[in-house]
């Protein structure tokens, strides 16, 4: 069963963590106590190494503070583009681009939304 990007599962009998509708828990958590007998705690969470959420195999799974997560996430190089309609360099983070990506329209990027609206106006326009 999916909950957002997580899957749950069926807690075993003797599961000490969290469990969601009494019953339920995630699974990188469970895989997480089946190989170290331990569950995150408050402030601590179990983070995806290569960032699938799906993928939850044990070597893909690290225990991290909140405060260490999130200076993974935020120190992470950016990604350079060039805009599609003025030509500027500019750079954004790699989360930001995959987001993009889902959206764009043709693959173009723009570096501001100002840019995004003149490009589609002048594609309407013609």
């Amino acid at each position: 069963m999916k909950n957002g990007p997580y899957e749950l599962v069926v807690a075993p009998p003797g599961y000490p963590g969290k469990l969601y509708r009494g019953r339920y828990c995630y699974e990188h958590h469970l895989v997480w106590w089946r190989h170290t007998g331990e569950v995150p705690g408050p402030g601590e969470l179990i983070h995806h190494k290569n960032e699938n959420k799906r993928d939850n195999r044990y070597k893909n799974l690290k225990k991290e503070t909140k405060g260490e997560h999130n200076t993974y996430h935020h120190t992470v190089s950016r990604v350079r583009l060039v805009c599609a309609y003025c030509k500027k360099q500019f750079e954004i983070l790699p989360s930001v681009l995959r987001s993009r990506q889902k959206n764009s329209a043709g693959g173009k990027f723009f570096c501001t939304r100002r840019c995004a609206a003149r490009h589609q106006f002048q594609t309407i326009a013609g």
